[in-house]
């Protein structure tokens, strides 16, 4: 007769909580520290309650992400549920930090609305982050998690932090973070990339950021206050990605013998200096109101020639944007628009752009509109142009509109080598306040109206995409 197989005990099962047959937990440790990193860091920690083996695994995590999207989006509806979820949010953070036993982290990411009343802990999660050498290094401070808020109120960049090397007071060692960490010196040389949001970052903080964090890759300032001038030089740089968003206080963005690989900027037109930039080979850019000021396409002129990847924001296009002085941009394989779209203008004109990219192989336009505007009218054709190369076309934001319909028409007519089309009814304007049912409703009728309009025009062989 069949018998159970007897499972043999090791000896210490018992006082470490081991069921006989848990055969996870007796995986080796970094293992299972390996699976918890998969896990959000509330769902790591539940884990500490499965048994003694697990208290505490989940403090040797290597991602300490504090994301409070479900907090947030409450505040996004109620702003004064600010002043109740802001010291949990604090008292989770410091707990965990006090608790944490890995001696480094790859990544350690803040997501909540702080503005500068909270310096003091966020000051202390900077250093704990630089302590346990983070290679990234993330404060995402929107005002109620979506929005910018007025520069004078953000939390500051202490340029300290930064140096080279910095002791912490024995003071404020023992009342945050294990005294062994502290053992050596703070070192910044592994942080790899750092983004800001609501981030005030002074020009001395900057260059303190350039000279002394040797291994920065990537750069992202969202609202910084402080900005004015931004001056990247020097081959020894090991920067590839620098993007300026919204910083209003920003003049000059100079970059010169530099081996960035991808910049970005949007804001008020500025002047943009580049120079001596052999491998920038993908810009995002938008300059004022319309997205075209200061001569956008001046301003770049010196990596046009190798520019592989281009994104034009343009916010509210003029009514009479006429793109005469576009250069050929012959090695440019991706074209990403940006555009306000509330009424039924024709879009057509936009097509010029496309038209001066030879290599062209996808083509986006994002159309961003709060409630869009439908007008009976003939769809007009563009002059007819070969795209030779241009294999997929996404319009983001479709809606239905004769302007929508025509720029499609378009595309199914001159892209020869077109293999996918991929419509986008979805709204394009980002919040954390819940859709609404309107929303839903223009949403649905956008993707209806899609398939009617578009699926009996689809060419032979080209895959039609309505999300």
């Amino acid at each position: 007769m069949w018998k159970r197989a007897r499972t043999s005990r090791r000896k210490g099962d018992e006082e470490h909580g081991f069921n006989p047959n848990d055969y996870i937990s007796r995986m080796p440790d970094d293992i299972l520290v390996s699976i918890l990193s998969k896990l959000s860091l509330k769902e790591a920690a539940t884990t500490s309650n499965l048994s003694t083996k697990w208290r505490y695994l989940w403090c040797q995590t290597d991602c300490l992400d504090f994301d409070a999207n479900d907090e947030l989006d409450k505040i996004a509806v109620d702003s004064k549920l600010r002043v109740i979820e802001r010291p949990k949010y604090i008292n989770w953070v410091n707990r965990v930090t006090r608790q944490h036993k890995a001696h480094t982290i790859d990544e350690f990411r803040i997501c909540f609305d702080f503005d500068k009343s909270s310096k003091c802990a966020i000051d202390k999660w900077v250093e704990f982050a630089i302590s346990k050498r983070a290679q990234k290094l993330e404060l995402d401070l929107l005002e109620n998690g979506e929005m910018l808020r007025q520069t004078e109120r953000n939390y500051v960049l202490p340029t300290k932090i930064f140096d080279k090397s910095v002791r912490l007071t024995s003071k404020r060692r023992s009342l945050t973070f294990p005294k062994t960490v502290f053992s050596k010196e703070i070192g910044i040389k592994f942080l790899k990339h750092l983004f800001l949001k609501c981030v005030n970052v002074s020009e001395e903080a900057l260059l303190k950021l350039l000279v002394n964090c040797t291994a920065l890759q990537q750069l992202s300032i969202h609202g910084s206050g402080d900005l004015v001038n931004v001056k990247i030089s020097g081959k020894a740089l090991v920067l590839k990605y620098l993007e300026i968003v919204f910083c209003f206080g920003v003049k000059l963005i100079e970059i010169i013998d530099s081996n960035l690989e991808s910049f970005s900027y949007l804001g008020p037109g500025i002047t943009i200096k580049l120079d001596d930039v052999p491998r920038l080979q993908e810009i995002s850019i938008g300059e004022g109101y319309s997205g075209f000021e200061n001569n956008v396409f001046g301003q770049i002129s010196c990596c046009i020639s190798h520019l592989q990847i281009l994104t034009l924001d343009i916010y509210r296009p003029e009514e009479d944007v006429k793109f005469v002085c576009i250069p050929e941009l012959p090695k440019l394989r991706q074209l990403i628009l940006k555009i306000g779209a509330w009424d039924d203008d024709s879009l057509l004109e936009f097509t010029s752009l496309a038209k001066a990219c030879p290599k062209l192989q996808r083509f986006v336009i994002q159309l961003i509109w709060m409630s869009p505007a439908k007008r009976r009218r003939k769809i007009r054709h563009a002059a007819k142009h070969p795209h030779q190369h241009l294999e997929m076309v996404e319009i983001v934001g479709y809606f239905g509109r004769t302007s929508d319909l025509e720029l499609v028409v378009y595309f199914i007519e001159n892209a020869i080598a077109l293999k996918k089309l991929v419509i986008d009814p979805r709204y394009q304007v980002l919040e954390r306040t819940p859709i609404g049912n309107d929303q839903l409703k223009n949403e649905k009728a956008a993707r209806s109206c899609a398939k009617k309009q578009l699926e009996p025009r689809r060419p032979k062989g080209v895959d039609l995409v309505i999300l």
